[in-house]
């Protein structure tokens, strides 16, 4: 791991200004969406749910939506008399915080603060990354989700720098509420034995891994899971919902409908071609690193299950996994730019192409299109980078066909064309190196 260079103040301003800066353009730019009078879809229940939890009943709504009482609790109690208020302001408090905290987790990783700066801020500009998309679409649960999902990465981090009872006391405090907000957040739960006791990549036969985790997996290490699956029973018995629903067979359901080239769209629309080719061109540090740290290995393949079968916005599902791939992306930047720039203009030139690609994949110079709406473009490679063509050609499980098939062309090529471009340049140096 690199030595640790500590954030500055100006550090933290910078991005608090840069952040201040995204939500006022995004807040006067961006309307929101027109559907059932800007509540989109699953903002119907959640709306519905701060309306009767404010009201002190039992929440009634469709499942799983219904089992996430957290944000609607918080909503109702801030403002009972107008929850979608209540949530456009809990949310963008929360995309607000979700960056800095993502800020400091990335220098505990031993990047230079400035990398984790333009790292952060390629987060927070994402356009369906909080900061962007609660103005479009106010009532949901992922913002206030964000600030507890990284909040499990600082707590990764205090293993060996707090002690053993105190930790797990902290972890349990942290799961309580963490899983009234989305049951997603068991997953860091259960990455907690990954980080203590890694057992994901044991060697040796069958008896010697057993062997193996039964040494090293101690049951209090299972207290925060025990009791994040204990309160999600509760909520589960508590709850009312309108319909039957199963976890089970609705990942059953999407396992069969989503595609691996709908998922690998995903990948490419979630992150965008500059920060997965450095995470591709810095995949043997990559993959030392989660070696080293099995419970950021858990959680980016956990992550990857969940987006194949967690759901149809696939994107915003792969980038719960966000702040994993921009640490593996920033460690390789670090490592490889100091190569690409021997080569001068050449490496500019890539530089620039790499971010320009990046910036048309997170839709910076676009606002998010209405839904429904009025598609005025029909040609499908202008469809994705404007502001009046279909929301739903956005997303790769909800495009188009055609929209489909050029989309994934694009980001493959994109990545694969600034892979050559950049192996070229290192060969290049390697030649001319004495």
């Amino acid at each position: 791991m690199n030595e640790r260079t500590p954030l500055r103040a100006w550090h933290w301003l910078c991005l608090a200004l840069a952040l201040l800066l995204i939500a006022g353009l995004t807040d006067h730019f961006q309307p929101p969406i027109s559907l059932r009078g800007g509540l989109g879809w699953d903002g119907v229940d959640y709306a519905t749910m701060a309306r009767q939890l404010a009201a002190h009943e039992i929440p009634r709504a469709q499942a799983p939506f219904v089992y996430r009482v957290g944000a609607p609790w918080l909503a109702g109690l801030f403002a009972p008399g107008d929850v979608t208020g209540g949530f456009l302001w809990l949310n963008i408090c929360c995309a607000l915080a979700a960056p800095m905290l993502l800020l400091g987790w990335l220098s505990r990783q031993g990047l230079r603060p400035g990398t984790a700066l333009v790292l952060s801020l390629a987060f927070a500009a994402q356009w369906h990354a909080p900061l962007r998309l609660v103005p479009f679409y106010p009532v949901h649960v992922d913002p206030l989700m964000w600030v507890f999902w990284l909040g499990a990465l600082h707590l990764f981090e205090a293993e060996g720098q707090w002690k053993t009872p105190l930790l797990l006391g902290a972890w349990v405090l942290w799961v309580l509420p963490a899983v009234a907000v989305r049951e997603v957040l068991l997953l860091p739960a259960l990455a907690l034995a990954a980080r203590t006791a890694p057992l994901l990549l044991a060697t040796g036969s069958p008896s010697q891994w057993l062997a193996h985790a039964r040494l090293r997996l101690k049951g209090s290490l299972l207290l925060p899971l025990a009791t994040g699956l204990g309160l999600f029973l509760l909520i589960h018995a508590w709850a009312q919902p309108t319909q039957h629903y199963g976890f089970l067979t609705t990942a059953l359901s999407w396992a069969w409908h989503k595609s691996p080239p709908h998922l690998l769209h995903g990948v490419g629309l979630a992150f965008g071609p500059l920060v997965l080719t450095l995470a591709l061109l810095g995949w043997r540090q990559g993959w030392r690193r989660l070696k080293e740290r099995q419970d950021l290995l858990v959680l980016g393949l956990g992550v990857l299950v969940l987006a194949w079968l967690g759901g149809s916005d696939t994107e915003r599902l792969l980038y719960w996994g966000a702040p994993v791939l921009l640490m593996l992306a920033g460690l390789a930047w670090e490592d490889l730019w100091p190569q690409l720039r021997r080569r001068g203009a050449s490496a500019w030139l890539w530089l620039g192409a790499g971010v320009l690609a990046q910036a048309l994949s997170q839709r910076l110079l676009w606002t998010i299109p209405d839904h429904p709406g009025r598609e005025e473009l029909v040609l499908p490679l202008f469809t994705p980078l404007s502001s009046t063509c279909r929301y739903l050609d956005l997303w790769s499980q909800h495009a188009r066909p055609e929209v489909q098939v050029l989309g994934l062309f694009t980001h493959v090529a994109a990545v694969a064309g600034l892979m050559w471009w950049a192996r070229r340049l290192l060969r290049q140096q390697a030649q001319i190196s004495p």
